[in-house]
This record gives structure tokens, C-alpha cells and sequence, in this order.
């Protein structure tokens, strides 16, 4: 198969870790560059965002605190000041770290604006002492440094010139199926040496069912399974699993999970389905693993078509992915696989993201369950017909018409999500 090594680089690339959601920690670790490179009292800080990036850190929970949204985020990226956690930048913070930057923001010196900008991550922090000054700029990655300068000089500069390029292997570089060929194909001993969310996200999975998180939708299923009122099979346990992980993600459990395209409800979302199923079935750990390998390629290979970050729920496309190893679990064929992709799609291709917040955990009860049918569909011959909507006979050109929407059909959608949101907060401009 060609270019396997490839493709195992790119997995290492886009599967990665982190602690909450993903903006305010993208947030936070650019007032931790800023920061670290200042010596002194912060008597001014800055930060301007993207619309896409303001929109889904408003209403997140931060690990370790009970507040929520980028200011906080920002406030303590900045006291935190330690770049090399990556987006781990918030993980063990104490309570002398979190009454400061509640201090910061109750005198004002945190002043957060929205950037008009057609990037759909651009973060740009600007801090002030007494004696020196600092600019961080992260920009097309949620941890991808542009630009670092402290009074005026240079530091850092990393000119990219497209959202593409940062990738140091481009997904599209490859099809489907020579996914498919990697992840039935290469030794498993590779596979094993990347942490795919077995343990990492079962673990956040495991805290959610056990703990009241969020609004609670996870543990509320699995509830209603031990109570007898749904049945206990692989659609309501893969809804219960993922639902909860993303229930305790979202309300800032201090727990890291494993992220999929820079995202780490795509990543629950791609990954708990695969072993919910892989639990009932009594699936092997090689079997899992080739799964969710699969999975996290089909998730990466459909988010960089429609864009890393959209009006369209990421839910979509990690989902997807879910549907993909689910199928190669029940020992299902390429086609199938391309039959799952297609069945999600016709499915699920309306669903609009309105921000990261704690109701996410409902979208991916809703696209987890769509997994799964669209999964099961797809074992049994069953495809959505090419005259149906968006679809087309071929995988490839499906994706292509699901860009083509993204794009085109839904470009003013973000604008008025956006200021729906904002005109329900006092929201400082």
C-alpha cells in the first residue's frame, strides 16, 4: 500500500491531547505565550478572535473552576504563563491562580473583541506591564504559533499563507480507500503506539455516568437502561457513553481527552461509539484498535473538506468516522463502510453548530444514534440512493457536494448564529 508511513504521520498529527474545550484552551495558551515572555504586573491585555473561535468558547465550562467562556480562559492562560503544556495549559490550576484571574477581570484589564476575519481560527493577544509590552498570534491551528514579539521585536514569525499548509501531511492526499487498505493492512504494533481514546476518552465516558454533569444527558440514558424503559443495546450504551463524556467535557471536568482535527467533542464523538460497540460485541483489542484508526482517518479526511472549524456541527464528521469502524467491526466491506458515510450524510448534513456549550452533549446523543443506524444500514446493504439530495454515486464527490454546502449554502450562517448569541449576553465589544 502506498505511502503507509504517510498515513500513520498524519494519524499522529490529528489525533491529539487535550484538557477542555478546545477554543478557550487555544485561548488560554496564546496569553500563555504572550505571558511568558513579560516580566511584571499584566495592566492591560488584549485579546482580539475570529467569529468562529468567540462563538464556541462563549458558554464553555473551564476545568477546574465554575465559570465559563473565553475571558476567564484568557485570564488564566496569562497567569499560567507555561506555552509548553500546549492545550494541557490549564491542567492543575490552584485556587490563588483562579481568584487572580477572577481579580483581573473584576478591574477590567481583560478586553475581548471580535476580529472581522474570514480565518476561521485567528487569536491575537496583546499584553501590557508598566515596562514592556507583548503580542501572541495563533492562527489556521488551535496550538500553530504565527506570531511572537515583545516590545515591537520579533520574536517568532511562522508565515503560512493558507489553512492548509500548517499540516505537515495534508489529508487529502489520500482516499478513502487507501485508509481502509492502511487500517486493515499495517501492523498493529504501529497502531498500538498511538493513544486512539481507548483508555483517555472511556475514562471521561466513565466520570460523566458517574457523576451529574452538564445537563446531564448521558447519565440520564443510561438510567433509563438499568430502569428497563430503553433497552440495553449498542444504540442507547454507544448514546450513554458518548453523551456523558461529552456531558463532563463541556461543564469543565478537570479530565483530558483525546482529540480528533483539533476538537475534542469530534474526538468523543468519533471514538466512544466505536467502543461502546466494540464492548457489547466482545470485539478484540486488535479489532478495536484497526476501528478506531479508521474512524479518526474517515473524521479527519471529511473535516478538512468542509473546514477545521464551520457553520456545520463537527459532530458530522466525527460521526461519520464512528459510522465507519463500526461497520469494520461487524466485519463489514469497504463498500459498506462508503454506504455508512453516505447514509450520516443524508442524515445529518443540517445540523448547525451554535457555539461549544453544554448542550452539545444532545447533538452527539443525536449523531451517535444516527451512527449507529447508518452503520447497521450499511452491514445490510442499505445506501441512501444517489438521487436523493446531496448524495452522488461516488464517496468522493458526496464529500465534495457536503463542502459545497458548507461554503456556499451556509456562508452567512456563523454571522447570524453569532449575533443571535451575542445579542443574549452583555458581551463586551
Amino acid at each position: 500500500m502506498k505511502d503507509r508511513g504517510n498515513i500513520l504521520e498524519l494519524l499522529k498529527q490529528e489525533v491529539s491531547l487535550a484538557l477542555g474545550c478546545t477554543e478557550p484552551a487555544a485561548v488560554a495558551l496564546a496569553g500563555a505565550y504572550a505571558a511568558s515572555v513579560l516580566d511584571g504586573t499584566i495592566i492591560s491585555a488584549d485579546l482580539i478572535v475570529s467569529p468562529n473561535i468567540l462563538k464556541n468558547g462563549m458558554g464553555v465550562g473551564i476545568p477546574n473552576t465554575n465559570l465559563l467562556g473565553l475571558d476567564i480562559a484568557f485570564a488564566l492562560g496569562i497567569l499560567v504563563a507555561k506555552p509548553e503544556k500546549e492545550l494541557e495549559v490549564l491542567l492543575d490550576l490552584n485556587e490563588e491562580t483562579i481568584d487572580a484571574a477572577q481579580q483581573m477581570l473584576a478591574e477590567n484589564r481583560i478586553n475581548t473583541k471580535m476580529k472581522d476575519t474570514e480565518d476561521k481560527i485567528w487569536i491575537e493577544v496583546n499584553l501590557k506591564t508598566s515596562k514592556s509590552e507583548s503580542k501572541a498570534i495563533l492562527r489556521w491551528r488551535h496550538n500553530w504559533l504565527y506570531h511572537l514579539e515583545k516590545d515591537k521585536q520579533v520574536l517568532h514569525h511562522k508565515e503560512i499563507g493558507t489553512e492548509e499548509a500548517p499540516r505537515l501531511i495534508s489529508p487529502s492526499a489520500f482516499t478513502l480507500k487507501d485508509y481502509y487498505d492502511f487500517c486493515i493492512n499495517t501492523d498493529i504494533s504501529s497502531l498500538e503506539t498511538i493513544d486512539l481514546g481507548m483508555k483517555v476518552n472511556r475514562k471521561i465516558a466513565d466520570f460523566g455516568l458517574s457523576n451529574k454533569s452538564g445537563i446531564n444527558v448521558g447519565k440520564m440514558i443510561m438510567d433509563q437502561i438499568k430502569s428497563g424503559i430503553l433497552g440495553d443495546d449498542i444504540h442507547h450504551y454507544a448514546m450513554a457513553l458518548t453523551a456523558a463524556a461529552t456531558d463532563a467535557r463541556m461543564s469543565g471536568c478537570n479530565l483530558p481527552v483525546i482529540c480528533n482535527s483539533g476538537s475534542g467533542n469530534q474526538g468523543l464523538a468519533m471514538t466512544l461509539p466505536i467502543i461502546a460497540v466494540a464492548e457489547k460485541l466482545g470485539s478484540n483489542q486488535e479489532e478495536l484498535i484497526r476501528a478506531l484508526a479508521l474512524g479518526h482517518l474517515v473524521s479527519v479526511y471529511i473535516k478538512q473538506k468542509i473546514g477545521i472549524l464551520s457553520c456545520i456541527c463537527g459532530c458530522l464528521s466525527a460521526s461519520a468516522g464512528a459510522a465507519s469502524g463500526i461497520v469494520l467491526l461487524l466485519k463489514g466491506t469497504y463498500p459498506q463502510i462508503e454506504y455508512a458515510i453516505k447514509n450520516m450524510i443524508a442524515d445529518t448534513a443540517g445540523m448547525v453548530c451554535d457555539g461549544a456549550k453544554e448542550g452539545c452533549s444532545l447533538k452527539v446523543a443525536t449523531t451517535t444514534s444516527a451512527a449507529v443506524q447508518a452503520s447497521l444500514l450499511a452491514k445490510a446493504g442499505i445506501c441512501v440512493s444517489a438521487n436523493d439530495g446531496i448524495i452522488t454515486e461516488s464517496i468522493e464527490g458526496t464529500i465534495d457536494n457536503l463542502a459545497y454546502f458548507v461554503a456556499k449554502g451556509m456562508q452567512d450562517a456563523d454571522n447570524t448564529i453569532l449575533n443571535i448569541m451575542l445579542n443574549k449576553t452583555k458581551f463586551r465589544r
